[in-house]
């Protein structure tokens, strides 16, 4: 009875969507984390992060009663709040459904946002997200989503095979909160027109300025969703922020509060109901209202502008993310950091440009940071992020790249450095360095030898881009502790600071003149970043370019040439002005928007007007595990594996249940559902991932996975007699239980898992009469199979970023396994009798098994085309042995021209190309509560064999099919991958079963998916 395989693929891909234990996430185990209580929330923390937990807690009860008064909504219970600072990223995340909000301490500098304080900002955005999106719940907290699930079976003919391999994969979702992309995060930023954490800044405006001009705003519906690039996915939060701020003053902030509202009614799965609503119009309708009041606003604005433009010329067209501009020594030279054809940021490398040819290279790839010569020209310094040790703290340290040498150095270990940039002798590096929320600027020998710290903020402050003085003498550095940058500057050994540039003016990039005379830096003082200089014995300000984007990140060499990183349509190119002189600009100016209505001033006053170095002495106690309220996700599955169940059998009503405490250490998933024949599937997931005694002090921090698993089938049998055979049923019992640990290799894509199991497979069969005798015979059962397995997984994946990478992966994955089973089975189906009783007769099986499965798929020229080929090889190493253990290779998870016990034996190999191929890139199509985004195609080819003792490759067998992937979207924030494949079987052979010959081959194959990923398989 081989049902255990089809089970798992049913458990572990209908609920994939929910199912943590399926992803390899490090949670720090070895920090001693704290926890600080308020009336409204558990600040937790590590150590090294209690100043900004405690920023934090004052800034939560501050914002509380704020947000939660907007939208009328109390929380059902204290909200926990994470502060992480063990690696130098910055985000945070709001889980709404279990009332946690994760803060990582470093502040957000990101190209395509303004400069906010980071503390009040994040938390503010991400409690708006908790508020207003449980306002929006339809099920309630406890439920996020209920699942309609469908499998469909090969027909199968083998006679020893209780029913085929699944052909058809359906889990879909009605989620109980459907809420556009824009929506969320236009509200999230918007927040409310008097608190102004966050607000409609200079950066935002410059993107939805050159979309709107450009005319290439994101259509209604790709707003609603993310899965586009880098730029993309940032426009769908502009959009939305400005379109939540058209509708607070065009029709009132309360109807953005009662479009919340209107969403969680049961049948309201997409935003346009919920506006015509509120509004008595349609979403397109506001949609279109809006579009085009800000391209005719943008277009009034920006008139004078662009009658006197002045941006120079662009010499790196190519890709969205050009940045950090610098001159060779020379000045024959420019490097700089691009993303190129990549559909991130960060995935750049660096660029040199040679002004006498025109060309240009690229020296190193894995690289978006600001960059620096050495005096000689022959090294550039740059910094990026890497696995300091094997506790996975991800932080910034500096590189040099040798360019005669063409290879990497490493300069500084553990520093959290990065902003490099070398003194004028050469002798001297200045940077910066992050911790527990706040940037200091250090000094250290270019060898990375004696660091200085020589500033000493410790409230939150945050400084940019060190600049030497030509000199060597001075620094100069940009400086925000609340909203926008000032621009100072500071003596070498940190004696001094003083501020040249310090309003309300986002004032930033600094760097000075090859004379000393001047610091050129960026400005929005227009409302438009553009390229100034400040003359530092004057104090006079100068103008140096007039741009309709924005310009940024300028550099000077000794002929007075400007290069800078320009914001102009598609993105950040890198732009020259040749022998850049002062403009004298009349009429020139970016018109300030007339906003439709005016806001309550004032409101907020004390709020906005805050001090957060003054702090509340909050006390602090050991973290106490405080677990999520348990979610549940109901399900109706239909399930027709057995085809004499009436149809009302197939219907198999569960539920998902699951929860964790708050720093994910300890968690459980289990379900469990049945149908009217009683036939049962349950299983529970226990992972534990704090830390472990005796491992913990030599430095590994395995996660520890618990794993039960019972399921029950039926099916109608007979039993043989001499002159009749008589009907039974028959009822197969699989048991099992996992225990694994899973360690992580360098990163959070390559891992080790070791793992035990035990399982046990029974009958039963139903009691019956003997016609002969009229006597009843008892029911009885027993255990066909007692089987232990021992063994490792090791799986590494390395794919490249991009927007298409679930429809159409490049990059590799490894997977090799080792196990090795002992297993007691009762192979011919033979008793005996001990003590008066029946007893199965068992034969032992110790089996050593090996596989391996990699996967390489390269980009081909042309646009998104795409060549995988895929390695499977198996073996059972040793003698034969019964086919019950043997590997399959057929079917949905490999050659889909024959059925999956088609092709099955003690050895496997298999080897599949697959060409993959866009057919609608940008679909771009809205239909109720679907999105559809791509659609491709592919051919596939496979060549494979599993074999008893010995075969020969004019046995292998071949396919070939065809495959179409639809990448969509579902009430908005739900990947929908629906995909159909057809193969047929290019060679036709026959095997005996049980006396019985079944063919195989020569026939068509199809086979349906609707899930959260394409690569249904891909489990370990």
């Amino acid at each position: 009875m081989k049902f255990k395989y089809i089970f798992l693929v049913a458990v572990l891909w209908l609920c994939s969507f929910n199912l943590s234990a399926q992803e390899y996430e490090d949670m720090h185990p070895y920090l001693n984390w704290k926890q600080i209580e308020t009336k409204h929330f558990y600040i937790n923390f590590h150590p090294g992060a209690e100043n900004t937990a405690r920023v934090l807690a004052k800034i939560a009860e501050e914002v509380y009663p704020v947000v939660t008064g907007i939208y009328q909504h109390e929380f059902d219970t204290k909200l926990s709040l994470i502060v992480k600072d063990y690696g130098d990223y910055s985000n945070g995340a709001a889980y709404y459904f279990d009332n946690k909000i994760e803060i990582w301490a470093t502040s957000l500098d990101f190209d395509l946002r303004g400069t906010h304080n980071w503390l009040r900002n994040v938390f503010t955005h991400e409690f708006a997200h908790l508020v207003q999106l449980q306002t929006g719940m339809k099920f309630g907290r406890k439920v996020p989503a209920i699942y309609f699930q469908w499998m469909n079976y090969e027909s199968e003919r083998r006679p020893d095979v209780l029913y085929g391999f699944p052909n058809v994969l359906v889990s879909y979702p009605i989620p109980g909160s459907s809420i556009p992309a824009w929506f969320a995060e236009g509200v999230a930023q918007y927040n409310h027109p008097d608190l102004k954490y966050d607000f409609w800044d200079s950066h935002r405006d410059m993107i939805l300025r050159m979309y709107a001009l450009k005319d290439s705003l994101l259509s209604w519906g790709d707003m609603g969703t993310f899965g586009k690039n880098s730029l993309g996915n940032e426009s769908s939060y502009n959009a939305g922020f400005s379109l939540i701020q058209f509708i607070s003053e065009k029709y009132g902030f309360e109807k953005v509060r009662e479009i919340s509202y209107n969403m969680s009614s049961l049948l309201q799965f997409n935003i346009d109901g919920a506006i015509e609503k509120a509004l008595n119009k349609s979403g397109e309708e506001l949609y279109n209202e809006w579009r085009n009041y800000i391209t005719e606003d943008y277009k009034k604005r920006i008139a004078n502008v662009g009658r006197n433009e002045v941006k120079g010329d662009i010499i790196a067209p190519v890709g969205f993310g050009n940045f950090y501009p610098v001159y060779s020594p020379d000045g024959s030279k420019i490097a700089y950091t691009s993303n190129k054809t990549a559909d991130y940021f960060g995935w750049s490398g660096i660029f040199l440009y040679d002004q006498k040819s025109g060309k240009e290279e690229e020296l190193h790839f894995g690289v978006k940071s600001e960059l620096s010569f050495s005096p000689d020209g022959n090294i550039i310094l740059f910094s990026k992020h890497n696995t300091i040790n094997t506790r996975d703290e991800v932080y910034s340290d500096l590189y040099y790249y040798d360019i005669k040498a063409k290879k990497e150095e490493r300069l500084t270990h553990n520093k959290r450095a990065y902003s490099p940039s070398y003194s004028p002798d050469g002798k001297q590096i200045a940077y910066l360095s992050q911790k527990d929320g706040s940037v200091n600027l250090f000094v250290m020998n270019s060898d990375g030898s004696n660091s200085k710290q020589i500033t000493l903020f410790a409230n939150l402050e945050q400084l940019y881009s060190p600049r030497w003085s030509p000199d060597g003498k001075k620094i100069a550095i940009s400086y925000s502790i609340k909203d926008g940058r000032d621009i100072a500057v500071v003596n070498s050994d940190g004696s001094e600071m003083n501020f040249i540039l310090k309003s309300e003016l986002d004032e930033r990039g600094q760097v000075f003149s090859k004379d000393g005379k001047y610091i050129y830096y960026s400005s929005d003082r227009t409302g438009i970043f553009n390229i100034y200089r400040y003359e530092l014995e004057s104090g006079k300000i100068e103008q140096m370019t007039n741009v309709l984007g924005g310009a940024f990140m300028p550099v000077v060499n000794k002929d007075g040439d400007l290069v800078f990183s320009l914001y102009h349509f598609g993105g950040y190119k890198i732009a020259m002005i040749k022998n850049a002189q002062p403009l004298e600009l009349k009429d020139s100016d970016y018109l300030k928007r007339e906003e439709l209505k005016k806001s309550l001033i004032g409101k907020y006053t004390q709020l906005n007007e805050y001090n957060d170095a003054e702090q509340t002495d909050f006390k602090v106690q050991d973290y106490k595990n405080v677990f999520g309220s348990l979610s549940f996700f109901p399900f109706l599955r239909i399930d027709n594996y057995n085809k004499h169940n009436k149809f009302i059998d197939n219907f198999k009503p569960g539920v998902y249940v699951s929860s964790s405490d708050a720093l994910d250490k300890y968690g459980f998933f289990a379900g469990g559902s049945i149908n009217l024949q009683m036939e049962r599937d349950l299983f529970l997931i226990f992972e534990y991932k704090d830390k472990l005694p005796l491992l913990y002090d030599i430095g590994l921090t395995p996660q520890l996975a618990f794993e039960v698993y019972n399921i029950t089938r039926q099916t109608n049998n007979e039993i043989e007699l001499p002159l009749y055979n008589i009907p039974v049923e028959v009822t197969y019992n699989m048991f099992e239980f996992d225990f694994s640990a899973t360690h992580k290799i360098y990163n959070n894509n390559t891992y080790l898992k070791l793992f035990f199991r035990y399982s046990r497979y029974g009958s039963a069969v139903s009691s019956f009469y003997l016609p002969e005798v009229n006597q009843l015979v008892s029911a009885s059962s027993d255990y066909y199979l007692h089987g232990t397995d021992v063994g490792m997984d090791f799986t590494s994946r390395a794919f490249v970023p991009s927007k298409t990478q679930a429809i159409n992966p490049v990059g590799r994955k490894i997977h090799f396994k080792f196990n090795y089973e002992m297993n007691s089975f009762n192979t011919n189906g033979e008793y005996k009798i001990e003590e008066g009783m029946l007893m199965p007769v068992y034969d032992d099986y110790n089996i050593p098994k090996i596989e391996l499965k990699f996967t390489e798929s390269i980009p081909l020229p042309g646009w998104k085309h795409t060549l995988s080929m895929e390695f499977h090889g198996a073996s059972i190493l040793g003698p034969q042995v019964d086919e019950f253990f043997n590997y399959y290779i057929g079917g949905f998870s490999g050659m889909k021209g024959y059925t999956f016990y088609g092709l099955g034996g003690n050895e496997a190999a298999r080897v599949n190309l697959t060409y993959r191929f866009p057919m609608f890139d940008d679909i771009d199509f809205r239909f109720a509560h679907l999105y559809f985004d791509k659609l491709y195609g592919s051919i596939f080819f496979d060549y494979g064999n599993a074999w008893m003792t010995k075969t020969s490759l004019k046995e292998f067998k071949k396919d070939i099919g065809f495959e179409l992937r639809l990448e969509t979207y579902s009430f908005y924030m739900y990947p929908t991958r629906i995909f159909l494949s057809t193969a047929y079987g290019l060679d036709e052979f026959s095997n005996v079963y049980n006396k019985k010959t079944i063919t195989f081959g020569k026939e068509w194959k199809f086979y349906l998916g609707i899930l959260f990923g394409f690569d249904v398989f891909d489990i370990n």
